[in-house]
């Protein structure tokens, strides 16, 4: 838990040719043509329950080893700070272990007709989350950075916002790369008793302000990157691609401008006058004079054109650091 960049989700398998291996799985499910006879067959993952509710999946089909879920979070009461991808790895290895099959290796390095990258003969990542914590000292700061992301749109990737504005996320349903940040703090009230988060680990998240960002790198983009292969991967990397990814989300000033001091309702005529609605012609007579008055007050009237380009633009600073696991979580949750 040393590091402020970690990895909780780890995806991967592992083939091992000519070994007999135990099967394990949760059954198995087949098609059947019209005839009666069996299309495919694909086996089940078995899914083990750890503590804390914490849940992982895992099958073998008797040479092929498979396993998905958020291994840093497992027989853990929280996951607020979790490991590096060798750490992750080792946790595998000693589930693994404990179902009598072999460990996840790196295998030796090998060329693979047709791919740019160099390949191994070991364990292959199908999915790696990066993950860091960052403070903003309080939740005020938190939810204006929030209300900022949710409108930042990053190349093709849309933006999306969770219902209750706790999560901002970009390229939901991509095969490729899916990205959140999250108010940690409403995250934690959402599963709390699902998964008896200790409370003085909520406690301190409030307090904080604490968000998390997350990106989940998904089978094609560890393909593509050279990142497929245990053999290939390492925390030095992982940290390098999460660095240069989140200097597109996080900013320290961001702008805004007298809307954001304005009340509701009449920050909405704001932005519809804003925006070239005719709204003498729109709104009732007795309430438009109302918000004209009102809105006087932050320097604007409604009954003139708005003159969009002499909008002011101010920047407001938001301090923010990462987050690093105090004394009494690493003694009490490790």
């Amino acid at each position: 838990m040393q590091s402020p960049v970690f990895v909780d989700w780890l995806s991967m398998y592992q083939v091992h040719y000519g070994e007999k291996l135990p099967v394990v799985n949760q059954g198995q499910v087949f098609s059947l043509d019209e005839h009666g006879t069996i299309e495919w067959t694909t086996q089940r993952h078995m899914v083990l329950e750890g503590s804390h509710n914490s849940k992982l999946m895992l099958r073998c089909d008797g040479s092929s080893v498979h396993v998905s879920g958020n291994v840093g979070r497992f027989h853990r009461a929280d996951n607020l700070f979790g490991f590096s991808y060798q750490q992750c790895v080792r946790k595998w290895n000693n589930i693994l272990n404990d179902f009598n099959l072999p460990p996840f290796t790196a295998g030796e390095l090998c060329f693979i007709q047709g791919q740019k990258h160099f390949g191994f003969t070991g364990a292959v990542n199908t999915r790696i989350d990066v993950t860091k914590n960052y403070t903003f000292f309080n939740r005020d700061d938190l939810a204006f950075f929030m209300q900022w992301l949710s409108t930042h749109q990053k190349g093709r990737l849309k933006v999306g916002v969770s219902g209750d504005g706790g999560t901002v996320s970009w390229g939901e349903g991509s095969k490729y790369l899916y990205e959140k940040f999250y108010d940690k703090f409403l995250e934690m009230q959402a599963h709390g008793k699902r998964k008896n988060i200790p409370q003085d680990v909520k406690d301190f998240v409030e307090q904080m302000g604490v968000g998390r960002h997350e990106i989940t790198l998904k089978s094609r983009y560890l393909t593509q990157n050279g990142l497929r292969y245990m053999g290939a991967t390492d925390m030095d990397t992982l940290t390098q691609i999460y660095r240069e990814r989140s200097q597109l989300v996080l900013k320290q000033s961001l702008p805004w401008n007298d809307f954001n001091d304005i009340p509701t309702p009449f920050r909405a005529t704001a932005k519809d006058w804003r925006d070239g609605v005719p709204l003498a012609q729109t709104m009732k007579k007795r309430t438009f004079y109302r918000h004209r008055c009102e809105l006087k007050k932050y320097g604007i009237d409604i009954a003139t054109p708005c003159n969009v380009r002499a909008l002011p633009v101010r920047f407001r600073e938001i301090n923010y650091a990462a987050l690093i696991a105090p004394d009494w979580y690493r003694e009490k949750y490790g």
